[in-house]
């Protein structure tokens, strides 16, 4: 039976599907520990939370708290009410962009209407102005 005997030359075979012992992935150590680490966030990521944090905003006596977009978006109608050519411009893109300018309307009803022109020579046309 020499089929079940392991030798000690099965044990450090090399070869396809088969490393050297040396270089294989040892348990528990990363296999790229100089990868991206962990809780990185990319910039999509970064750029919502840092507009989601909150700052106080003053209107009158009262102090509010709202995010920091909210505070952007109202920076930018007040330059667009003051005149700033540039805050109505961005102001304008935001809309569009967000669909403030689509007009959403339900249609009621769908009418066929057809005109035809008639000349006043034809017969025809003259009987139904005489009967009428």
């Amino acid at each position: 039976m020499p089929g079940n005997i392991a030798t000690s030359a099965d044990k450090t075979k090399v070869g396809y599907k088969c490393p050297p012992t040396h270089s294989q992935f040892k348990p528990g150590i990363s296999g790229n520990p100089s990868g991206r680490p962990k809780g990185g966030q990319n910039l999509k990521t970064l750029f919502n939370k840092i507009l989601n944090e909150e700052v106080a905003l003053r209107e009158g006596s009262e102090v509010k708290k709202i995010s920091k977009a909210e505070a952007i978006l109202r920076s930018v109608v007040v330059g667009a009410l003051r005149g700033d050519t540039r805050s109505l411009a961005m102001l304008l893109r935001l809309a569009e962009h967000a669909g403030g300018f689509e007009d959403k309307q339900d249609i009621q009803k769908i009418e066929r209407i057809v005109v035809t022109w008639k000349s006043p020579d034809d017969p025809d046309d003259n009987e139904d102005e005489k009967v009428a």
